[in-house]
């Protein structure tokens, strides 16, 4: 026996399936394991027809075929017990003359088709399994982001005293309100509110009763406006309010309930000049806009302008004006009444 032929001996050790390795007459020059158990024992220099019964004719066409061939060649075999073989065989053309390896199946070919797919199907399964819990992680931590990300949208645009608005998000929504006003023509308020005498209040209570009178005065005022307006501390204690479709009438109808409500919390104020209790003073604009950018400083400017005109008036009320670009604003002003 050639080294060669030792090495595919040693080889098709290794193979699971019962296989042999015939000459070009047929006999067995080695044999695996499996094949010895399959076979009942060492078949070495025996031909397959000497265990089989299948026609040794048919074997002697089928040796040449095998033989010749360079890849593996489907065929089958009959068992001494009537059962069907199915044998796979190739040349191996390395060594002259040339080789057979013959390699038989316990199982017939559509289970061992099966079984393959049953297990292509299964790693699929598990691979899709996989994929579907990588998906799953990745939908969850994209809602924890947004989640993430609305929550630190919202602090970016809230006030952490009052929990209002603050600038940047009545700014926001002063460009959207521009624009909107420029489209349906409709007109739309901007107002400025200013606690009277603020720092006399923290120099006579201090500062944490300071910050209680913020919070009250801004849940007044946002518990007098629609659900559509925006309420926001514009800074200190200045509150700024955005009043969405707002003609004259209906912004001083809602600035009067606004100062009405202040009023009645009766918040003491002893130090101020104004009433002995806290007041505020506010600056209203009414605007209309055109197609061109939304001139914000201006629209502020104006609010503060007639805030300072309701200061120097006396504190305790309100001034309206409108801004018209083309032309000077309009002013008028009126004080807010006590309750009869």
């Amino acid at each position: 026996m050639s080294d060669f032929t030792l090495d595919i001996g040693a080889w098709i050790d290794l193979l699971p399936e019962p296989t042999l390795v015939m000459n070009v007459q047929g006999q067995i020059v080695a044999i695996n394991p499996s094949g010895r158990e399959f076979f009942g024992g060492n078949v070495l220099g025996r031909s397959p027809s000497e265990l089989v019964v299948t026609p040794p004719e048919k074997l002697h066409q089928w040796l040449p075929l095998w033989q010749q061939a360079t890849q593996m060649v489907p065929g089958s075999l009959r068992s001494h017990q009537g059962q069907k073989i199915e044998v796979e065989a190739v040349g191996i053309h390395r060594c002259q003359p040339p080789l057979i390896l013959l390699r038989l199946f316990r199982q017939p070919r559509f289970l061992r088709q099966f079984i393959v797919q049953r297990q292509q199907f299964q790693r699929l399964q598990e691979q899709m399994a996989r994929q579907t819990a990588l998906i799953v992680e990745l939908q969850q931590r994209q809602k924890q982001l947004e989640a993430e990300n609305r929550h630190l949208q919202g602090v970016s645009q809230q006030d952490s005293l009052t929990k209002l608005a603050n600038r940047r998000a009545f700014e926001a929504c002063l460009r959207t309100a521009w624009r909107e006003s420029a489209t349906t023509h409709t007109p739309f308020a901007i107002a400025l509110l200013d606690i009277d005498h603020f720092k006399r209040y923290n120099d006579t209570y201090g500062h944490l009763a300071g910050d209680r009178a913020l919070q009250r005065v801004a849940h007044a005022i946002k518990s007098q406006v629609r659900e559509a307006d925006l309420v926001a501390r514009y800074g200190g204690e200045e509150f700024i309010l955005l009043l969405r479709h707002t003609h004259h009438d209906v912004a001083i109808c809602v600035l009067e309930r606004i100062f009405n409500y202040i009023r009645s919390l009766g918040i003491p104020h002893a130090s101020s000049p104004v009433q002995p209790y806290l007041t505020v003073s506010a600056g209203i604009c009414i605007v209309s806009a055109t197609l061109r950018d939304c001139p914000m400083a201006e629209l502020v400017a104006t609010a503060d302008a007639a805030l300072y005109e309701a200061k120097r008036s006396g504190r305790d009320r309100y001034v309206l004006q409108t801004y018209a670009w083309m032309s000077a604003p309009v002013s008028s002003s009126q004080e807010i009444q006590p309750y009869p």
